[in-house]
């Protein structure tokens, strides 16, 4: 918005006429306070933080690190180059990450959609297992396990079974309702694509897939919108920065809202997330908070 708020335009340059212009102020959703202290969470990591309200779209805490004090921007050289590798890019929006397991909520979701009983059924965790020829292999060894504890446990097996029964047409359908292979608009900057691409996959890249691996890409962005429809009923008002200011264009280039599935499933899927924390994680990690979630650790 830097043409907006410094009055520039390409006919009358900085000389715009008071009464055409448009104010030099914005108000953000961003708190400060919030943000320092996800900045200082990440404790030098290379990542990002994303947290919005899913009822109203403001966006609380946007946070992408490596990064610099835009007061006094860095000299960068050749030798100082890799300290600073990536401290232009807001990976809240422009990143992709490798999700991991958070992906298993995508595949839950698949399942449920199309695997009648699917939440009645046991699996079994040996640590490992074959797929396509290949090895999967999981982090524990589970034993027989259902669907819901699979996902509190992260289990491998289950979601590679699960990915592989349900097959590349199935599982695509469903990652591109959840977001996947689309962007979003956000304050008029376009978000980089999450990406689930398995045309290639043989069955055992298929397996890998539904637990977040293979060539499966997320942006932060997009997931925080995902997990927000899961916790508003299938429905979430997409994120928004802007408060107020410059004539009120907060809404000028955001979305609304968006519906990502329908409430029975945002429901089913809420119940699981909500069990991880009650079952597995802890409820005492957020002692104030009623909290559902999903963990995940990417191997790259």
């Amino acid at each position: 918005y830097r043409s907006r708020l410094t009055g520039f335009s390409y006919i009358w340059g900085l000389g715009l006429p008071k009464s055409l212009k448009h104010g030099n102020d914005i108000t953000l959703n961003i708190d400060a306070n919030a943000c320092n202290s996800a900045y200082n969470a990440l404790s030098g990591y290379n990542g990002a933080v994303v947290v919005y309200n899913y009822e109203t779209g403001e966006v609380m805490c946007s946070v992408s690190t490596p990064t610099y004090d835009p007061l006094n921007p860095p000299e960068i050289t050749e030798e100082n180059e890799s300290e600073y590798d990536g401290v232009y890019v807001d990976k809240v929006l422009a990143g992709r990450y490798t999700p991991g397991s958070i992906f298993k909520v995508v595949t839950l979701a698949s399942a449920l959609q199309n695997i009648e009983g699917i939440e009645d059924e046991i699996f079994t965790c040996n640590g490992s297992t074959i797929i396509g020829g290949e090895k999967i292999s999981c982090m524990h060894t589970h034993g027989e396990i259902t669907a819901k504890d699979g996902l509190a446990q992260s289990c491998n097996i289950v979601f590679a079974e699960i990915a592989e029964r349900l097959g590349k047409s199935k599982m695509t359908a469903t990652a591109e309702q959840m977001g996947f292979n689309t962007s979003y608009l956000i304050n008029g900057t376009t978000t980089a694509q999450s990406t689930y691409n398995v045309k290639k996959a043989n069955d055992n890249d298929l397996a890998w897939s539904g637990i977040g691996q293979y060539t499966v890409e997320a942006n932060p962005m997009q997931m925080a919108i995902m997990c927000g429809a899961i916790a508003n009923g299938g429905t979430t008002a997409l994120p928004d920065e802007i408060k107020s200011g410059v004539s009120d264009f907060s809404l000028e280039n955001v979305e609304g809202t968006v519906t990502l599935m329908d409430s029975a499933l945002a429901s089913k899927l809420d119940e699981y997330m909500r069990y991880d924390v009650t079952s597995y994680y802890g409820d005492g990690l957020f002692p104030t908070l009623t909290v559902c979630a999903k963990t995940g650790t990417a191997e790259v």
